[in-house]
């Protein structure tokens, strides 16, 4: 099932298996009160399941659901992760974060202030000094090395096919041209 987001279509959420809950995979969670607002209704969240965007235990997605409280204190010095199995949140330490970890506490449903908890790439919080953003090329190999050898295949059968063409339309022109000389050497 997926949930399309009207404001930003780019934004669709598929819905996941193995959670005690329904939750969501999305591409990016709110980036403001008015968007947490919005993503709260369409998902018909509550004043006692409230909703929440968080990343994944792997790190590698961001995850939007109607939570078991209306709202969590996310503690100074932490970011939090929902744990698939338990589906319950757990904390992650941001202080070796290069920026973006903050200095006191908060509320789970002010996490849009805070992008450094939701900032995402190469499983890992792009914040960390130690997560590699993966650029363009890089995914283009990782993603496209199985197509490689699709691709040569393609391209080597498309220049036979090309050469068939033109070897066929040439012999047939010197068929043709032999054809037109010996019809005007035998009128003579």
């Amino acid at each position: 099932m997926y949930i399309v987001d009207k404001k930003n279509p780019l934004n669709f959420q598929r819905k996941l298996d193995g959670y005690k809950f329904p939750v969501y995979s999305t591409a990016f969670c709110p980036r403001n009160e008015t968007e947490w607002a919005e993503r709260s209704s369409a998902l018909n969240c509550n004043k006692s399941n409230g909703y929440t965007c968080l990343p994944n235990e792997n790190f590698d997605q961001l995850l939007e659901y109607c939570y078991i409280v209306p709202v969590e204190r996310i503690q100074k010095g932490f970011c939090l992760y929902l744990v698939k199995r338990a589906s319950r949140t757990q904390s992650y330490s941001c202080r070796n974060f290069a920026q973006g970890c903050h200095n006191h506490s908060f509320f789970s449903n002010e996490i849009y202030k805070y992008q450094a908890c939701i900032s995402l790439g190469n499983g890992c919080f792009l914040a960390e000094p130690s997560c590699k953003s993966v650029s363009i090329n890089e995914w283009n190999r990782s993603t496209n090395n199985d197509d490689d050898g699709a691709l040569f295949a393609a391209i080597l059968l498309g220049i036979f096919i090309l050469f068939c063409i033109l070897s066929l339309l040439s012999a047939y022109y010197m068929i043709r041209s032999k054809f037109i000389f010996l019809s005007c050497n035998t009128l003579d």
